[in-house]
């Protein structure tokens, strides 16, 4: 995403899953660090749940006197959510009065405008019934948020956007794989699957 002024701050989280797969993990990890390597990432930090993840990115700007330009969580989720630890993200947790409706207002304050990204790098939660989680989430920060369709990895399938006010332009059955004709999981992201990306990729490709 291009800045929204000139010194502001790209950042990137890694979540620290309870219970995550010990296969997927280090491709996340090797993800977040390449690109605090390349210059891709001005900061990156380790959580153990969304409350420490969003504290950090918030007091980080705010120690750096920079908003934040774009914001990676990398980890581990589902169906309209993503889970660090044993926290979530999802339609709840946005509604004022939540767990985390303090931590998401100091984050959101400190975002460079409607045009900061914030990228939830994480399987599917842009899929299927997530359409409405990735509505909500752009409504609640007030930017673009993006996310995926498929089950992630080293390739990261069904990459998309969405701005605030925007409805899903992407069909809600991408990266749906149906038994007997009922929605019974996401599918594994490929090479030639809709808007794949790479773990090593650092922005979101135009039009995404």
């Amino acid at each position: 995403a291009e800045p929204a002024t000139a010194d502001a701050a790209d950042l990137s989280v890694l979540g620290e899953a309870v219970g995550a797969s010990i296969g997927l993990t280090p491709v996340w990890r090797a993800g977040a660090l390449l690109h605090r390597m390349t210059g891709a990432a001005d900061a990156w930090q380790a959580a153990s749940s969304w409350a420490e993840a969003l504290g950090w990115a918030a007091r980080t700007a705010r120690e750096r006197g920079r908003k934040i330009s774009s914001l990676q969580a990398w980890g581990h989720g589902g169906w309209g959510y993503m889970r660090i630890g044993k926290t979530r993200l999802d339609e709840a947790a946005l509604r004022p009065g939540s767990p985390l409706d303090g931590a998401i207002n100091a984050l959101k304050a400190e975002l460079a405008g409607p045009d900061a990204l914030v990228w939830l790098r994480c399987c599917s939660a842009f899929g299927h019934s997530g359409q409405a989680f990735a509505r909500a989430l752009a409504g609640r920060l007030g930017c673009r948020v993006a996310g995926h369709t498929y089950i992630i990895a080293f390739y990261q399938s069904g990459t998309h956007s969405l701005r605030p006010g925007e409805a899903p332009a992407w069909d809600p059955r991408e990266g749906v794989r149906f038994s007997d004709g009922a929605p019974a999981g996401a599918l594994w992201s490929s090479r030639t699957a809709p808007n794949t990306v790479s773990c090593l990729t650092g922005e979101l490709p135009p039009g995404y």
